[in-house]
């Protein structure tokens, strides 16, 4: 299988989206596509899977009549079908030499965690990650050369999104995934697509790898910016000293003509210096951006040198419903200086509830909450409330307090730069006015942060800001957040809501996945869990003593014997952590 393009373009109403951008996707390729939002990321895989016509160059199938499966962000479903139907009559498209497209359809379903229960619901009925589980579940039952996958793990819960992860890896063609789930990017891609207003950058590796890349390439571009500007600055120099030194010498040689030669030498040098100059600057470096590190002063003015006691906040015995729905009952917490917590939990079970019951905007529960006099909370609502709407940027965040210099850089880092800072807030996307939001809360004071949602809407780069800024903060965090990568390289302890109870773990996102996967696999054996970890210890020791036994003098019988025991138990051992080996569903 191969596809390529060559010199593309589409415009849109006479504004161009891109142009002369080409690429390839081979067999074994599996490339993430990356980009801000809005710089054409669907616009392009529309017209790789002929849904739009391009404007200008070419592109080449092969085979001709490429089998291209394209799982959309927002699909249309047919409302009056229900989740069986839909997905029976995608495997009947896809299968219709096949017998038995009833089992087909029903693996599937199984396969990506739809239930039976759910199958006659009509889907329109589905919540947002159950309808996007139904679209990806026609990967299982279709037939295809090419899959392009945009924002597949929108909505997924953690199960879900390991079951991808899985399924891409041992998937045996080719990919290309739009998404801005950089944890998704970094265990399944192998090539990272950058489309940006110039063009489109190919780099091979993950995410994290491109990541690397770019910072390398950036180090590379400023070197050579600084030199070339040096070597301007030089060669202006040394044209207008000769340009004086001509000048005078020529009007003191008057009309001596040993003393006119002697200029005219130096007039050639003028002239050679002022060529050089315009070769160099016809191939002219632009100023690379240079990103803004995060204002540490400015981040942490109310906390520097501030002491806080170990305890933050403590909860006892918390029990929260809504009329006969119980949301969470029991739970008890504490909130330490230093925490960066994240809160974790399916959709619906609380974990806005539970912010709220902390910041004190939800009072109807029962137990006791207590948060430390000294500290000072922000909350951060996914509605961006605390915006005012017909006011500027800059304006809104100058009513937190802080100078106009504080201001200006804080937002830099949030790549608000020059005269974005006065946009109405009004005119501005979803990610950006998340953004803005985000610098009032830093600007206010506030020590203990409450996050819902920081980073819904916002393209990998205006993440990976909030990020930097937050990794800088000294205060404490809880925060809600579907982004693992964002949970991974900020979060020390995990909380989790799950069956009307707060689990805690002492680690980060890493810790909290290895101590759930090893509950998955204990609910998955049953009582035999122990058993079987008492016996790979058991064979652990045994097998360490027999390599310690090898490697003794003894004679050749005894060696021989002692190997044939050593690779037995080592055969024994391996299919004793097989059986205790996580898998994500559909294994």
């Amino acid at each position: 299988m191969h596809l390529r393009f060559f010199d593309l373009g589409k415009s849109y109403n006479g504004k161009t989206v891109f142009n002369n951008i080409r690429g390839e996707i081979n067999g074994a390729d599996k490339i993430g596509l990356v980009g801000f939002n809005g710089i054409g990321k669907t616009t392009l895989v529309r017209l790789l899977t002929g849904r739009e016509a391009y404007d200008t160059g070419k592109i080449e199938y092969s085979p001709n009549q490429l089998k291209i499966l394209y799982i959309e962000q927002n699909p249309l479903f047919d409302p009056q079908k229900s989740v069986y139907e839909t997905i029976f009559n995608a495997a009947l498209n896809s299968n219709n030499k096949a017998k038995d497209i009833q089992t087909i359809a029903k693996k599937s379903l199984n396969i990506i965690g739809l239930s039976e229960e759910k199958w006659p619901q009509k889907v329109i009925t589905l919540s947002g990650g159950e309808k996007t589980k139904l679209e990806l579940g026609r990967i299982l039952v279709s037939d295809f050369d090419l899959l392009i996958l945009d924002e597949p793990t929108n909505h997924l819960d953690i199960q879900s999104c390991e079951w991808l992860e899985k399924f891409v890896r041992k998937l045996g063609k080719p990919m290309l995934a739009i998404s801005h789930d950089r944890y998704f990017l970094d265990h399944v891609a192998n090539k990272i697509w950058e489309l940006t207003a110039r063009g489109l950058n190919i780099y091979e590796g993950n995410y994290s790898v491109y990541r690397d890349q770019k910072e390398i390439e950036l180090k590379s571009i400023t070197r050579e910016y600084d030199k070339q500007q040096t070597r301007i600055q030089q060669l202006k120099q040394v044209i207008h000293e000769r340009e004086n030194w001509y000048k005078r010498a020529h009007k003191a040689a008057g009309q001596n003509d040993f003393y006119r030669a002697k200029a005219k030498k130096h007039a050639h040098v003028l002239k050679a210096k002022e060529k050089e100059l315009a070769r160099v600057e016809k191939v002219k470096i632009d100023k690379p951006d240079q990103p803004v590190s995060p204002a540490f002063e400015v981040i942490n003015k109310s906390i520097t040198g501030k002491k806080y006691p170990p305890i933050i906040v403590q909860g006892e015995k918390l029990d929260k419903s809504f009329a006969d729905k119980v949301i969470f009952e029991g739970v008890s917490f504490s909130i330490k200086r230093g925490d960066k917590i994240a809160l974790l939990g399916a959709n619906g079970v609380g974990k806005t509830t539970f912010l709220k019951t902390i910041c004190g905007l939800d009072k109807d529960y029962h137990g006791t909450v207590a948060i430390n006099p000294s500290v000072k909370i922000g909350y951060f609502a996914q509605e961006l409330n605390n915006l005012q709407s017909d006011a500027s940027i800059i304006d809104n965040v100058l009513d937190e307090g802080a100078t106009a210099v504080e201001a200006r850089l804080l937002l830099a880092c949030l790549l608000f730069r020059g005269d974005d800072v006065f946009k109405k807030v009004d005119n501005l996307s979803m990610g950006e006015r998340g953004r803005v939001a985000f610098a009032k809360l830093i600007l206010s004071g506030a020590d203990l942060l409450i996050l819902d949602e920081p980073i819904n809407y916002m393209d990998i780069a205006s993440k990976e800001k909030i990020e930097e800024v937050l990794i800088e903060f000294n205060g404490i965090i809880l925060f809600v957040c579907h982004d693992r990568y964002f949970i991974q390289r900020l979060a020390n302890r995990v909380f989790i809501i799950a069956n009307q109870k707060l689990n805690c773990y002492e680690g980060g996102y890493d810790y909290y996945l290895s101590k759930y996967r090893e509950q998955l696999v204990k609910d998955q054996i049953g009582a035999i869990y122990e058993d079987l970890s008492d016996s790979i210890r058991r064979l652990e020791c045994e097998l360490a003593f027999l390599g310690a036994k090898l490697n003794e003098k003894i004679d050749e019988k005894d060696k021989e014997l002692l190997n044939e025991r050593f690779l037995a138990t080592a055969k024994e051992l391996n299919a004793k952590k097989e059986r205790l080996k996580y898998s994500p569903r559909g294994r």
